[in-house]
Order: C-alpha cells, then structure tokens, then sequence
C-alpha cells in the first residue's frame, strides 16, 4: 500500500500544491507574486524528479500507465511550465497583481493534463478533458477587466460545453457497442471485428473532434485566437506552450493503443484539417499588426504542417511528428520571452505601431528573436531545418508530391509573415522607449538558443531518445 503511494507521488505533488497554496494565501501575511511561483517551481520540480524514478510503475494500469514515451513528453512539458512559471512572476511583480489564483488554475490543469498523456481508458478522456476546458475557462477570467474576456469567455464556454458533449457522445456510442471504455478492448473488439459499422466511425470521429479543438486546427482554432487577443501575457504563453505536446502524446496514444483499426480513416482526417490550418494559419498571419496574434497563427499553421505532413502513424512518422513539434515549441518558448521585453512604461506591448526598430534599442533580445524566426521558417542553421527535413524527406519517399506543394505554398505564406514582423522590428525607427529587461529574460534566451542550435548539431541525441520511448507504446 505505501509502495503505491510512492508511486503515484507525481499525481500527489501536482494535487498537493492546490490545498498547501490555499494554505499560504490564506494565512502567510507577507506573501508577492514570488512566493507563488517559488512554491510552484518547487512542487514542478518534485514532480518531475518523481516523474523520472517511477516511469514505467503504475498503480491504476487499467486506467492510465505511465511509460518511457509518456515520461519523456510530460516533462518536456512541465520542464515548459517551470520556465514560464519563473519569467512569469516576473509579470506579476511589475504588474503589481497577485498572482496565486493563475499558478492554482495551471496545476488544476496540469493534473488534467497528466492522466490525458497517460490515459488508457476513455473514461479517464471523458473525466480530463472537461477539466481542462474549465481551465481554459477560468484561466481566461484572470483578466482585471472582466467585461474585456466577457464575450471571449462566453464564446468558449459555449464550444468547451458542445466539444465535451461531442466527446461523452462518442464515448456513450463505444460503450453501447463493446461494454468496455478500455483501449485494450476496444483494440481487441475493432481489430478483431469483419468489418466496423458506421456508428463506430461516427464515435470515433466524435471523440478525435475533441482532442482537435484542443489543439486548435482550423476551423477549431478561433477559441484560441481569442484567449492570445485578450488573455494577459501569462496566460497566453502558458496556454501556447504547455498543453499542446500533451494533448499530441495523447492523441497518439489513443490512435495507436485504443483505434489501430482506424488508422487508415484517421491520416487522410488529420491531412484535411491540416491543410486548413496550414492555409489559414500562413495566411491571416500575413495581414496581423500584432505580434502575438501573428505568433497564435504561426502556431496554427505549424500545427497543420505537422498533421499535413501525415502518411500513417509508424513509429517514424511519429518521431517526425514529435521532433518537429520540440522544435516548434523551443522556438516558440523563445519568442515569448522576447514579449516579456517588449515592456515599456511598465505595459507590456505588442501592437508593431510600439515595438518598431526594438533591434535599434535591444540588439540582444531582437538577435534572439531572428534565430526563432528562422527556426519557424526551417531556416539552416536552426532546429526547425533539421525538424522539417525529415518530414520533407519521408514525403518524397512516398511520392506524395500533392503533399509537398501544399506544403511549400503554405511555407512560403509563413515566410511572408515573418518577413513583416523582421522588417518591423529591424527596419524601422524606434517609436518607444522601453523599459530595462530584466536579466532572467536574457539567461532564460541564452540557454533557449543554445538548445535551438543543439537540436541540429547533435540530433542523434533527440532522435535516438526518441526511437527508444516511441518503441515503447504499447
């Protein structure tokens, strides 16, 4: 019995910073911003370390395991959480607002998001994923102008509710059916069935709806082009940074463990919404004044790189899948580090009128910011050459040339996009005077760009790390 709770220690960790941070908010007297987000570095890092000694022990196996391929990816993300827990206090503390509540939405979220990773039972889907909607919901509220996130909050519940009522549907269809929400059985009853009647696509369809919405492919991707419009900084970069290589491992693991039999309906599915979010991503990203909306499409146009670039879901196309979604996510961590400088007067900007020629003003932070774009752009000699290499390559082995000028189109609209924000920030006259960064940021951008150019020098590395825990989805 206490062997299990050891085991289950990152699960607790997560859910013992919820009552210990009330704890502290209610009666510690001197508390800051610093105190949250301290107290919330320290549990991150007990789970993590906890996270890694028990990797493959599970206490509830017919409901969530643990493995190689889920560890690896869970603290990819939490190591991203513990980044921008740190440079987010250091929002809060210039904004001078408290910042307890944030830090308690995301480990509320984090918790969800870790049996999501782990999930081997639809049932732990149809309890996670509703929870993180409503965190998305609340996370949102944080705003001190309510009637600003009013609308946006609304719109949400409203899609949150539909996409939760389309997921339990899904799950209520599947269980109709079989009598068991377990993938192993559900596997075993598709796999082993003459043919799949037209319910079960429908049920599957449904569910995979859901885990799309949360990743924001088009058309789904509205809701998160609101939050980054109206959501405040640490917000913006924790739902941008954090959730999606959560929500991609748990998606794959859905797909490879619980619907093998619909693989086939699956990559032609995930190439369609791909293509619509390569297209509109690029696109509207070209006609953006805002930098950090331009970045929210950008990420709507990566994701549907990814997906575009499907051919089926081998253990390589997986590999190829993550590692450009690591690319993307080091870049994208980087930029947003670059918007904790865009500080001036105490405001924090993002309206291309009030950050033209920053490079003339903050050469350091706007080199940074060049190497992410290149990277965005699968420019040598940056990771995100070496993370769409591969795909373009796996392409061409398959001869799917309809894929690659799809592909290449939507790259070059990208390119476009990030011209406008290189010909803003280096390019013009300074309009604004900004306010001194703190050092965290430029330590922080050190050690991002440093990985950035790792991934490329020493690849075999990620990919060798990766083959391993890939083989281990089973």
């Amino acid at each position: 019995m206490l062997q299990n709770w050891f085991i289950m220690l990152p699960e607790l960790l997560l859910f013992l910073f919820l009552p210990i941070s009330r704890l502290v908010d209610t009666y510690r007297a001197n508390k800051t911003s610093r105190t949250f987000s301290t107290l919330a570095q320290i549990f991150l890092l007990g789970t993590i370390l906890c996270s890694v000694v028990f990797y493959n022990k599970n206490v509830f196996p017919d409901f969530w395991h643990n493995t190689a391929f889920t560890t690896l990816l869970k603290n990819i993300a939490y190591f991203l959480a513990l980044l921008w827990f740190y440079l987010s206090s250091k929002w809060f503390l210039n904004k001078n607002r408290p910042s307890y509540k944030f830090y308690l939405i995301c480990f509320f979220m984090l918790l969800a998001l870790n049996f999501i990773a782990s999930a081997t039972s639809l049932i732990v889907l149809g309890i996670a994923i509703p929870l993180v909607c409503i965190s998305y919901y609340k996370l949102i509220l944080r705003h001190w102008d309510f009637e600003k996130v009013k609308k946006v909050s609304g719109l949400y519940a409203v899609a949150g509710i539909f996409f939760c009522c389309l997921l339990w549907g899904g799950i209520w269809i599947i269980y109709k059916q079989i009598g068991a929400l377990g993938y192993a059985e559900i596997s075993r009853y598709y796999t082993g069935a003459n043919s799949i009647n037209i319910y079960g696509y429908i049920a599957v369809t449904m569910i995979i709806s859901c885990i799309i919405f949360l990743l924001a492919l088009a058309p789904f991707h509205l809701w998160y082009i609101n939050f980054i419009s109206h959501g405040v900084l640490p917000v913006c970069g924790f739902i941008s940074l954090v959730p999606p290589l959560i929500y991609m491992c748990g998606l794959i693991n859905l797909v490879k463990l619980c619907f093998p039999a619909f693989a086939d309906f699956l990559v032609p599915l995930f190439n369609i919404f791909g293509f619509i979010s390569l297209f509109i991503g690029a696109l509207s990203a070209n006609y953006e004044s805002d930098i950090r909306r331009l970045f929210s499409f950008l990420s709507v146009y990566a994701m549907g790189f990814a997906f575009a670039s499907l051919n089926d879901f081998s253990d390589t196309s997986i590999i190829y899948l993550l590692i450009f979604m690591i690319s993307f996510l080091s870049s994208l961590t980087g930029a947003y580090t670059v918007f904790l400088g865009f500080k001036s007067k105490s405001e924090y900007l993002s309206e291309f009128s009030g950050i033209s020629g920053f490079s003339h003003l903050r050469p350091y932070m706007s080199a940074a910011l060049l190497i992410f774009i290149f990277s965005f752009m699968g420019l040598v000699p940056t990771a995100g050459f070496f993370a769409g290499l591969p795909i373009i390559d796996g392409l061409i082995a398959n001869a799917s040339w309809i894929k690659i000028i799809v592909l290449f189109t939507g790259v070059i609209f990208a390119i476009n996009a990030c011209i406008h924000i290189i010909r803003n920030i280096w390019f013009q006259n300074p309009t604004t005077k900004f306010d001194r960064a703190d050092k965290a940021i430029y330590i922080c951008l050190l050690f991002n760009v440093i990985f950035v150019f790792m991934i490329l020098l020493n690849p075999d590395a990620l990919v060798g790390r990766l083959i391993y825990v890939v083989g281990d989805i089973k």
